[in-house]
């Protein structure tokens, strides 16, 4: 694995953590190399699990957090966890690379507290440079990012609220979000303007819809 795949993995998204109130138990979806469940654990005294579908990266998770499953959460009918237990659900960059979202959505419902939340991060495929790629006629998939190849889903603002109202949810707020390099500082405030063009993701928290 190069070190370039290496970082892109082991990071975490640090609006998603600053979501999440001291104490809270969370269990995290694609969780990678769980370095947000490390965060959570020690800088917010938070009960922390995680899912990954990656073994290898589920192992080094563990290395940070004990209690991670290695399973593919698409092909489990339940999860090994307590029902009515977590106070927060996470789905940071994962749903996008799932097959069904909205079975998955459906499926980890059971086991949120009535008054827990769901916190999605979701990539935005109107972001300003994909558009402009398709108005010349381009659409190349790449290594990492907006376009990454092991995407399956592609989400807009009005699809990704779609996919969350639509699957036992209803949203309490939806911002927008840019993990961008220092020389692009101006799409920042940009992004939380105007979500749709500006942002690269849609930061989603929302609450069981018969809470």
């Amino acid at each position: 694995m190069s070190r370039k795949k290496d970082t892109y993995y082991d990071a975490y998204n640090f609006r998603i953590a600053q979501l999440v109130e001291n104490g809270n138990k969370v269990l995290d979806i694609g969780c990678a190399t769980g370095r947000l469940l490390e965060y959570l654990q020690n800088e917010k005294s938070c009960e922390v699990k995680g899912i990954e579908v990656d073994c290898a990266m589920a192992k080094e998770a563990q290395e940070r957090c004990k209690d991670v499953a290695c399973l593919d959460i698409e092909s489990c009918n339940s999860l090994p966890f307590e029902k009515n237990y977590f106070d927060v659900v996470i789905f940071a960059d994962c749903l996008e690379h799932l097959k069904r979202p909205d079975l998955v959505l459906k499926t980890i419902i059971p086991y949120l507290k009535k008054s827990g939340i769901l916190l999605v991060s979701l990539p935005n495929i109107a972001f300003l440079s994909v558009r402009l790629g398709l108005l010349f006629g381009n659409f190349n998939y790449t290594q990492y990012g907006l376009l990454d190849k092991t995407h399956l889903r592609f989400f807009t603002l009005k699809s990704a609220k779609n996919l969350i109202e639509g699957n036992g949810f209803k949203i309490i707020k939806i911002e927008g979000y840019n993990q961008v390099r220092a020389r692009f500082f101006f799409v920042r405030p940009l992004g939380k303007i105007f979500k749709s063009l500006f942002a690269t993701d849609f930061i989603i928290k929302a609450a069981l819809n018969n809470a």
